[in-house]
């Protein structure tokens, strides 16, 4: 009997070394969480090229852009090439609009324009209450505004110029 106990404690006590080895090991294991001196970015160096999805855009601004705030507007489209870095905007609106009400609507799309570009490329910084960011250093717009058939406004702005309307 003695020795049947015997090897039952040598057996026990071997899986109890077992179990304790890989406990230990597995705890070890541990990640480690801590701030890190400087962050981990993944970040796009200044001479590449990131193109600007001008269909992403266009959808952004018209979801942003509610249609209850402008009622003037009949309809907008957001278009724009990479190649020549520039911006086209058509605006149909309806008649008897002022000049204030167009302006303030403009306004809001370049800065939803610039926004959206913002977050494609975080390059550029986002619009503020003053300037419309950093994206329009770069790009320029050429918008057209319509009222049926005549041509209310066509207006070119170069990269890096000023809008004729405040940001």
């Amino acid at each position: 009997m003695k020795r049947v106990h015997g090897n039952i404690v040598k057996r026990n006590s071997v899986y109890i070394a077992i179990a304790l080895l890989a406990f230990s090991g597995l705890s070890a294991c541990k990640p480690k969480y801590g701030v890190n001196e400087t962050p981990v970015m993944t970040t796009a160096a200044a001479e590449v090229e990131i193109p600007m999805d001008f269909d992403q855009i266009h959808n952004d601004v018209l979801e942003s852009v509610s249609p209850s705030d402008y009622p003037f507007v009949k309809n907008l489209n957001i278009s724009g090439d990479n190649s020549a870095k520039t911006v086209n905007v058509e605006v149909e609106i309806v008649e008897n609009v002022s000049t204030e009400a167009l302006n303030t609507f403009l306004n809001e799309v370049m800065k939803t324009i610039a926004n959206e570009a913002a977050i494609q490329d975080f390059r550029y910084s986002k619009s503020t209450d003053t300037e419309y960011g950093s994206f329009f250093k770069k790009y320029g717009v050429h918008y057209i505004v319509k009222q049926g058939e005549e041509t209310v406004e066509d207006v070119t702005v170069n990269p890096g110029e000023a809008f004729p309307f405040s940001a």
